[in-house]
């Protein structure tokens, strides 16, 4: 699988899968040290380069991110960050979870769904594989 990181900084890589149309965030321990404000630019960068990308799939990989989101970020997210992937023409986003996720995952069970805003199905996975299998029907 050809995959070249795009654009990255101290909160994440965004990495583009030419073979298959994809893009991913794949965000860093150094989470843990972050802020709200710090991880919204990131959010925005990797927005923006699906925009410019066009990728049929979206890809954020949870699995060293340590940060606590604060109020309202879910809202911030809906209401700035969806409406570009909208734009940007995204099928399917999945993320795949970290070991402390506590919401249900598709290989567990759960069917993928629109979240807030989204033109598009988001599913959450325990493993890549499991999200890479998904994202490739």
């Amino acid at each position: 699988m050809s995959e070249k990181i795009v654009a990255e900084d101290q909160w994440g890589q965004m990495i583009f899968y030419d073979d298959w149309n994809s893009l991913e965030l794949k965000w860093l321990p150094t989470t843990a040290d972050a802020s709200d404000a710090d991880l919204k630019i990131t959010m925005e960068s990797f927005a923006d380069e699906s925009v410019s990308r066009r990728p049929r799939t979206l890809i954020v990989d949870t699995t060293e991110f340590r940060h606590q989101w604060g109020d309202g970020m879910m809202e911030w997210r809906d209401a700035q960050i969806i409406p570009l992937y909208n734009q940007a023409g995204v099928t399917k986003f999945a993320f795949i979870a970290n070991r402390n996720y506590p919401g249900p995952t598709v290989d567990g069970g759960a069917k993928p769904a629109a979240e807030g805003s989204a033109t598009f199905p988001t599913g959450w996975f325990k493993s890549r594989d499991a999200a890479y299998q998904w994202l490739a029907t």
